[in-house]
């Protein structure tokens, strides 16, 4: 019983002690914690201006999806719908020929535009990896399959 009354004493002791030696908090720690909040403001300001502007790229994204439906921002044009070849221009030469890569588009984009697959298009140029496409590059592109004509009437 002696025992464990000592053992309550010191622990109380001990308890008391701890408290008492508590640290005031020190100017640094005010400092800091000033400097703090103003990194909070900050980073708050920056999130606003971040979703204003996420909301910008959303509004232009529905505008200009009523301009070319099915077209992602970053994508080039697509294709026609018809099966004919697409129309010739500068940077997206008829089928058969050469494409120069415009930044943003990938095997697939091209391979989409060309109605060939991304396999014929990278056998057809010795492409192993395709995210090694640079805009500028020059790729040929493989004539498509003919398809099957269907008699009119």
């Amino acid at each position: 019983m002696k025992l464990t009354a000592v053992f309550c004493a010191a622990l109380l002791l001990a308890f008391r002690t701890a408290s008492a030696e508590t640290p005031a908090p020190e100017p640094a720690k005010a400092a800091d914690a000033t400097q703090l909040e103003a990194l909070a403001k900050k980073i708050d300001e920056q999130n606003a201006k971040i979703d204003a502007l996420s909301q910008e790229i959303l509004k232009l994204e529905q505008q200009i999806s009523h301009i070319r439906p099915g077209v992602m921002v970053g994508e080039s044009t697509p294709s026609p719908e018809n099966p004919a070849a697409p129309a010739a221009s500068p940077s997206h030469p008829a089928a058969g020929n050469t494409h120069i890569v415009a930044r943003g588009e990938t095997l697939t984009s091209i391979a989409k535009m060309y109605k060939v697959t991304v396999d014929e298009l990278q056998k057809a140029n010795h492409i192993e990896d395709g995210r090694k496409l640079q805009a500028g590059q020059t790729i040929s592109i493989p004539t498509p399959a003919a398809p099957t004509p269907t008699p009119p009437g």
